[in-house]
């Protein structure tokens, strides 16, 4: 140093002592009036240590290096300035005797205004006290080469005796738990004599036996570790300790390294890995000095007797000073622990708290005994209910209450006593020492909390990151997993850093482009696992608030495939919220012709068309799905996918034409898109043939089967999956054949074949038992298939999958009706209804249909009034939601006439009859059958020969009955002769007939409509796999 930066300096020290000197008189006199603001107390406690600090360096200075030198100019300045502020500022908020009350209560206001500025610089002048505390002790261990290590001598008698406890803390009266921990730290004292524990909780320590030394060292800085074994050489009374001349350092560490005493060193808050390893973790300044190298100063050679224990949040700091030994990692504690210790704290018995409240809280807690305690503190202070603070603490302002300092007695005055704090000197320090670190804790806090896989994090450095992140316990991930952890706590807190820092708009952006990036955008069963996996952080990535076009489009992109994902697991609800979100934003943000918005449209047409409850519904199912398919270019997935909801819809309106044009389109543009034998168009042609086949178009549908049978061995698909392809299609020909066995015997097989592919319960499975079993029951295997059923309706609690259960029930009715059990079948007509409208709601179409079943059921057991009630529910509803034509509707018109014609109400039958029958431009002979029916029993002899007359010309099986009514009429009408010859002339022309014998009609319903749900749970991209 030039002499005339010594001089400057030697004057500002000068000059700093005086105005130092002058403010702690000042305080002097205001404490003794009773008038010092409280943010000035500290302020009088440290100023006067700090003054003798500074006079104590300038008397070493010569002994300093170049560098110390610069650094104490330096610090004297900060020192200046800080001195300087705090003279103006005790002008403005001092009390005088002579005071109004008017200024003493501005002055008390300015107090309040300037607490922040004061104890800032009350932090600055703690934080230049132990700066100027290591240079003013060290200088001389700097100069002087090590010492020899030799044996010191013993210490006194008394500490022979009785041990040393220099451990400046009382003991925790309400110590509870960690026995565990306890026994595990003393087993690992018995294999090694150097252990360290590791975590973000509390622990404690237990008495040694008398006769050793507990000596405590705070690890947390330089100066403290100093401190601590200056006054560890006093007790012991360590030869030469109170030489100046001496390294304390050089002497402590000889002592305790060669001494046969008993002790243990408890190394505590070793936190800063800097500070251990100065020359390898270069901070910036003065502690890069490898000569500050605390590490080789904690004693070596330790005998069976000594012990270290080192307490630290950074497990690299751990492993390094336990020469490379696994820290012991304290884990949250046991939810009876953490229970107990906030009991413990707030000085109360556990009846007189409600155990659900002290559970709840203490998990909110993470069970961290630091936050336990901090929470115990705020209850007790603020006089509220635990109930209340845990409300509060899932509020927004739950930073209030973990930032709060506890005031805990038995904790280092340097040591954080706020959770939120505590890990806030690690995330500063992770900031400053590997800022990629910091980066993927922020991108990890925007995710779900729990399980995010590591193929989430493509970051820079990602694999020394989460050691760094790991090693300050603030993520977990276990050995061997690939999925990253982190405490609830832990997320809360990084998120409202982030807020603070106005940067958490920038990692939810970044969350939410990883997740978008790894989501599948075509989802088969072999993307089921990856989906299932990022479900919780799709979750949180879509709730934020997104603002950029860039991130808009990734949640738009998200939220698309996500929905996708969401049908396959019946989460249709969550599944139309999503997709109805992305379709707007594609709408906002791209142009018409976009495949994107192609994608989004028919997403949520295809939901609309699931969750359709009227003909409105359907309509802009239909309309949307149409816009879809018109967008999509050709051939591609959006075209394919589009057309084939379209022909399922058109299936479900009966609409024959629109559904095999739709069918045959899908599976076109798959052959089109991918070839005639890939996976996919191998499915669709399996759809269309078996529309084909429900259509009655039988031989058309079994020669497509017979081409997949022919074009799947050369298939691109694995070999399963061919064989369930070879599987489906014969079972497909022989169950359209009618031959129930053939088929049952193939159902049984694909059984067996896909238990392998997945598993037992898998949708897939059960969807081929389900078939199964119906082919079963159409052998009139009642017993069997009821059997079968109830097994897969047991098996599919395990799903979400209501249709699986919903077609059990169906088939357990048929059966029942097949054995004419009408009670039973009762029962599960009731149980479908009930499940269809919890599922579907009661205007949904399924639903509806599931009330036409049971008046069905009501019909047949002669429950005429409960039949009617329903029929006219089933008859309003299809009216408007499937229109007057539609064969549904009439369907249940005819049943509703049959119910009064039972009743022997034919006039009221006869008027359905005719209803029916205006709505159709050909009526069908059965139904005519039925018109005769009512109006013989009415006698109504000139509209029977005259409706029965227009039908007797028509080759059908009801030619036979419609002769007899008309000639019936016709005798009834006294046309005995017309009646003779007409008879005459039926029996010569069908006298080789079967129904050459005139009978009379009979009521004849009409049949059911095959209610296959091809294509609802078997999705054709779910064998894309």
């Amino acid at each position: 140093m030039d002499p005339c930066t010594a001089i400057g300096l030697a004057s500002a020290i000068v000059t700093f002592v005086d105005i130092g000197a002058k403010i702690v008189r000042r305080l002097k006199e205001l404490s003794e009036a009773g008038d010092v603001p409280e943010v000035f107390r500290d302020i009088r406690t440290r100023l006067p240590l700090l003054t003798s600090v500074v006079v104590g360096t300038q008397q070493n200075i010569e002994y300093l290096s170049p560098e110390a030198r610069d650094a104490l100019q330096e610090i004297v300045t900060q020192c200046f300035d800080q001195v300087s502020q705090l003279d103006d500022l005790v002008q403005k908020v001092a009390v005088s005797r002579g005071d109004s009350r008017l200024v003493k209560t501005v002055k008390a206001g300015v107090s309040l205004i300037e607490e922040g500025r004061v104890q800032r610089i009350a932090t600055a002048l703690r934080d230049n006290v132990q700066l100027l505390t290591f240079l003013n002790v060290t200088p001389v261990e700097r100069g002087k080469p090590p010492l020899e290590r030799q044996s010191s001598e013993s210490p006194p008698s008394y500490a022979k005796e009785f041990g040393v406890f220099l451990v400046p803390f009382r003991r925790d009266e309400y110590f509870v738990g960690r026995e565990s921990v306890l026994q595990t730290i003393a087993s690992s004292f018995e294999k090694q004599p150097r252990v360290a524990i590791s975590g973000i909780g509390g622990i404690g320590y237990k008495d040694m036996n008398p006769g050793a030394h507990v000596l405590w060292v705070y690890g947390g800085n330089i100066a403290r570790f100093y401190q601590a074994y200056k006054r560890i050489a006093q007790l012991l009374e360590i030869p030469e300790w109170d030489d100046p001349e001496e390294s304390i350092l050089e002497l402590v560490y000889s002592y305790l390294s060669n001494t046969s005493s008993h002790y243990l060193l408890v190394v505590d808050n070793a936190d800063n890995i800097e500070h251990w390893w100065p020359g390898k973790y270069k901070s910036g300044g003065l502690l890069d000095d490898p000569a500050n190298n605390l590490s080789k100063y904690l004693p070596g050679g330790l005998s069976g007797s000594s012990q270290l224990l080192i307490t630290t949040r950074d497990d690299r700091v751990a492993s390094r000073l336990t020469k490379m030994s696994k820290p012991l990692a304290i884990q949250p504690m046991s939810s009876e622990e953490a229970g107990l210790l906030l009991l413990s704290k707030l000085g109360g018995e556990e009846i007189e708290y409600e155990k659900s409240e002290v559970d709840s809280l203490v998990e909110e807690l993470d069970r961290l005994p630091l936050a336990i305690s901090q929470a115990a503190a705020f209850i007790e202070e603020n006089y509220i209910s635990i109930s209340e603070y845990v409300e509060a603490l899932r509020g927004e302002n739950a930073e209030e209450f973990l930032e709060e300092e506890l005031d805990d007695s038995r904790r280092d005055e340097d040591s954080v006593n706020s959770i939120f704090r505590s890990w806030k000197l690690s995330y500063d320090q992770i900031r400053k020492q590997k800022p990629c670190a910091a980066d993927l804790l922020s991108l990890l806090a925007m995710l779900d909390r729990q399980s995010v896989p590591k193929y989430l994090l493509k970051v820079p450095e990602v694999t020394t990151s989460l050691t760094v992140l790991q090693a300050f316990n603030l993520v977990t991930a276990r050995g061997g997993s690939q999925n990253v952890q982190m405490h609830r706590l832990v997320q809360r807190f990084v998120k409202i850093a982030l807020h603070k820092e106005k940067t958490a708009q920038k990692w939810q952006e970044a969350a939410l482009a990883c997740v978008a990036r790894e989501y599948p955008t075509e989802i088969g069963v072999a993307e089921w696992p990856v989906c299932d996996a990022l479900a919780p952080h799709v979750h949180a990535v879509t709730a934020y608030h997104h603002n950029t076009r860039a991130a808009q489009l990734d949640l738009s992109h998200l939220l698309c495939w996500s929905a996708d994902f969401d049908i396959e697991r019946g989460m249709y609800a969550q599944a139309l919220e999503r997709a109805q979100r992305s379709l707007n934003i594609f709408e906002e943000l791209v142009s018409q012709d976009d495949e994107r918005l192609a994608a989004a449209t028919w997403l949520y047409g295809r939901l609309r068309y699931y969750r359709a409850q009227s003909a409105s519904d359907l309509s802009v199912a239909a309309d949307l799905l149409q816009k879809a398919l018109a967008i999509s270019q050709y051939p591609s997935l959006n075209y394919a996918e589009s057309a084939f909801e379209l022909a399922h819809l058109y299936y479900d309106q009966c609409n024959e034409d629109l559904c095999l044009k739709m069918g045959k389109a899908s599976f076109e543009c798959w052959k089109a898109l991918e070839g005639p034998n890939s996976v996919r168009t191998l499915d669709n042609q399996h759809d269309y043939a078996l529309e084909l086949a429900i259509f009655g178009y039988e031989e058309e549908a079994i020669v497509i089967w017979q081409d997949i049978l022919e074009r799947c061995p050369t298939s691109d698909a694995a070999e399963n999956t061919k064989a369930v392809y070879t599987y489906r299609s014969l079972a497909g020909i022989a169950e359209f054949q009618r031959d129930s066995a053939v088929a049952e015997i193939f159902y049984a097989k694909l059984i067996s074949l896909c238990e392998v592919l997945y598993h037992s319960e898998h949708v897939h499975v059960i969807d081929y038992r389900l078939s199964h079993a119906e082919q079963v029951m159409r052998q009139g295997k009642h017993d069997e298939a009821i059997r079968l059923s109830e097994a897969i309706l047991k098996a599919s609690d395990h799903t979400s999958e209501w249709s699986i259960k919903a077609s059990c029930l169906q088939t357990i009715a048929e059966c029942y009706k097949m054995k004419q059990y009408y009670r039973q079948e009762l029962t599960y007509r009731l149980r479908s209804l009930e499940l269809h409208e919890k599922s579907l709601g009661q205007d949904h179409k399924e639903s509806v249909d599931a009330v036409n079943a049971l008046a069905d059921c009501h019909l047949s057991n002669s429950s005429y009034e409960q039949a009617q009630g329903l029929y006219i529910k089933v008859i309003s509803w299809r009216n408007a939601g499937l229109g007057p034509t539609h064969p549904d509707t009439l369907r249940a018109m005819e049943y509703f006439a049959i119910s009064h014609s039972y009743q022997g109400r034919d006039a009221e039958a006869e008027v359905l009859f005719l209803d029916v029958i205006s709505r159709q431009d050909n009526p069908n002979l059965r139904l005519l059958n039925n018109l005769c029916f009512t109006l013989h029993s009415q006698g109504k002899w000139k509209a029977l020969e005259s409706w029965a007359q227009n039908a007797s010309g028509s080759d059908s099986q009801y030619r036979a009955s419609m002769i007899w009514s008309w000639t019936t009429a016709l005798e009834q009408q006294g046309k005995d002769e017309k009646a003779l010859e007409i008879r005459a002339q039926f029996w010569t022309v069908d006298s080789s007939s079967d129904d050459s014998i005139l009978t009379r009609p009979t009521l004849v319903p009409p049949p059911v409509r095959d209610d296959r749900r091809f294509g609802r749970m078997i999705h054709p991209r779910t064998w894309s796999a």
